[in-house]
């Protein structure tokens, strides 16, 4: 991986982590959903994910852990979190062997999805409240299915967890365990395949250094600037990568 990226590159990378790092201490998620999209616009996505493998996974941890009360989060929909693993494993073999750039357009329509999540709310989910088992299993799978294959996992489970009506923090605990199962197969699987080598995980720990830094920092954010002003600029933000993703993926596409 190092022969691979060049020091401009690698510049860049440092800076991608630790604005995701960031946006993750501000609102309790999002370094996946910073982080694959923009270095996906540098590199392919296989390479944004393994180089951000290790600080997605620590800054996960840190968030089910920050809060309080993260055993009974974890304790009533720990199921979810399981099913995000059979997902997470089809969704990796997809990452491994799928064309590049038409990866990087289907994470740009995942993107999109999320920033229709508002709408997605407004729909009637009354069958997640009368049927929690069975669709928590479905939003858990596709969720892994995701975060396996572009790394952006919040769109079926922000709609579940959403209809359950749960508290912010509970929510964000039990999603970052969703994020931190589904990553944790989407490790060994690349690893097993010779993707993700212990090079490339002692390489990422400057960057997991950095993501923790930049997230104690966001927590500050938190705490002094008005969520709905942080929320928008993060949506048009997100708006602009989506946008980015889908005209280069498809430009080469066409071109190809």
């Amino acid at each position: 991986m190092e022969a691979e990226l060049s020091v401009g590159l690698w510049v860049a990378v440092f800076a991608v982590v630790a604005i995701a790092g960031l946006a993750q201490g501000a609102i309790g998620f999002g370094f996946p959903v910073i982080a694959t999209p923009l270095l996906a616009m540098l590199m392919d996505i296989r390479t944004a994910v393994v180089v951000t493998v290790l600080p997605n996974m620590i800054t996960g941890v840190v968030a089910i852990f920050r809060g309080g009360n993260w055993r009974q989060s974890l304790g009533e929909h720990w199921r979810v979190a399981a099913w995000t693993l059979p997902g997470a494993l089809i969704g990796t073999k997809l990452l491994i062997y799928a064309p590049q750039d038409a990866l990087k357009l289907f994470l740009a329509v995942a993107l999109f999805v999320y920033l229709r999540q508002e709408a997605l709310n407004r729909v009637d989910w009354r069958s997640i409240r009368e049927h929690p088992r069975a669709t928590g299993a479905l939003a858990g799978f596709l969720g892994g299915f995701l975060s396996g294959s572009v790394n952006v996992a919040l769109p079926p489970i922000l709609v579940y967890f959403s209809a359950l009506g749960m508290s912010v923090i509970a929510m964000t605990q039990i999603m970052n365990a969703c994020f931190l199962s589904a990553r944790l197969v989407q490790t060994g699987a690349l690893a097993a395949t010779g993707q993700l080598t212990t090079a490339a995980l002692i390489a990422s720990v400057p960057l997991t250094v950095m993501a923790l830094a930049t997230m104690r920092a966001g927590w500050a954010i938190q705490d002094r600037i008005d969520a709905k002003t942080y929320k928008k600029l993060l949506r048009v933000f997100l708006w602009a990568m989506a946008v980015g993703l889908a005209v280069q993926s498809s430009w080469r596409l066409l071109a190809g």
